[in-house]
């Protein structure tokens, strides 16, 4: 089939949406153009625009050889092709050990053609080791400040790095990072973790992100879903994302070795989710909060459920179940009761109807 023909089916059909106000910056992930049935990125961005999608994060650069970089580095015209179609454009990096200095040289190029952030990908590379991963979070942090010394970055110009998941497993050192970084993307893959991790996911990104706190992040969390054989629904995938927040992303755009009919998913998606609702929100992470009272408690509590319609779900320090419970619009406040469960922590999950999850972590005397 023509490329711009397939571009066009995707486009059409779904209509232009409007974008969502600027607490939803949902995002997805672009490897590279030549997997993809896209001739330009022209094309991509009308795609993704006319699902509601208000970020995209293209590949600038790798590590390897030297370092390498990509044309799409220095490419305005690709940068201007998704900000005309009302999308964010990021960059992202893979990166090594050694040459600091001369891969960090990418983000400010990146900043001098028009990107709107950047961010670093550190994986296997750098499982337990302390002095290059600081190295190299050093040497983008001050490319950074020196793009905005020259006038090629604002002040809302944004460093992130992404890496595992689970960092403890790789021994990885979250707490050099922090310092350097204005968030954490943890690739939270439960589709390739799991069907056990699917059923559970506001559990993980919970953990994740306990995980991610304990080894030293302060700045904010945000997760990113794989997306590349179809082991998630569209409805999970709204989940994930009402449990992760703002900006939540998805890898990758299909192409390769990810299917072209996971563009249908992609469809489904509730790309225009609404963050703005008002309530308690967490400013680590976006999630909104659940008011408990008291917390801890002794087993006995209550929610300020709102009125709302939902569904209540608590869940062990395992990610056990131990209880689910509906809301209705009748009841300002429920009472729940832990029962015979022991001391420890639980997390309590409040899917309502009128604006996504809430959340509560629940401290149990």
């Amino acid at each position: 089939m023509n490329k711009i023909l397939l571009s066009l089916l995707f486009v059409l059909p779904w209509g232009l949406s409007a974008q969502s106000p600027d607490c939803n910056k949902l995002g997805a992930w672009l490897w590279y153009i030549d997997i993809t049935q896209f001739d330009t990125h022209a094309q991509i961005a009308d795609t993704l625009a006319s699902l509601g999608v208000k970020r995209i994060y293209v590949k600038v650069a790798d590590g390897q050889p030297n370092p390498a970089i990509w044309p799409e580095l220095n490419d305005s015209s690709l940068v201007n092709a998704y900000r005309s179609r009302g999308l964010e454009v990021w960059a992202w990096s893979y990166n090594y050990p050694g040459n600091s200095s001369e891969q960090a040289q990418a983000l400010y190029l990146a900043a001098k053609t028009g990107y709107q952030g950047f961010v670093v990908d550190v994986e296997a590379e750098f499982d337990g080791l302390s002095t290059p991963l600081s190295n190299l979070f050093t040497a983008f942090s001050d490319k950074k400040q020196q793009a905005v010394t020259d006038g090629h970055a604002g002040a809302d110009f944004k460093l992130y790095c992404t890496t595992w998941g689970n960092p403890a497993d790789h021994n990885f050192q979250i707490g050099l990072i922090d310092p350097h970084v204005d968030g954490f993307m943890p690739q939270t893959y439960v589709e390739i973790w799991g069907a056990s991790y699917v059923q559970n996911l506001a559990y993980w990104i919970q953990v994740g992100n306990e995980e991610y706190t304990s080894l030293g992040a302060t700045k904010p969390i945000h997760h990113i879903a794989a997306l590349e054989s179809g082991g998630m629904t569209p409805t999970q995938i709204d989940l994930f994302i009402q449990n992760s927040g703002p900006e939540t992303s998805l890898w990758r755009i299909p192409g390769g070795q990810v299917p072209n009919t996971l563009w249908q998913t992609w469809n489904d998606i509730d790309w225009d989710a609404d963050f703005c609702a008002s309530g308690s929100v967490d400013n680590n992470t976006g999630q909104r909060l659940a008011g408990i009272l008291p917390n801890p408690t002794n087993g006995e509590f209550q929610i300020n459920a709102g009125g709302r319609n939902g569904i209540i779900s608590i869940w062990d320090a395992n990610g056990k179940k131990i209880f689910l419970q509906s809301a209705t619009s009748s009841e300002q406040f429920i009472s729940l009761d832990l029962g015979n469960s022991p001391g420890g922590i639980y997390f309590l999950q409040f899917y309502t109807e009128k604006d996504g999850v809430w959340f509560g972590k629940i401290l149990r005397n």
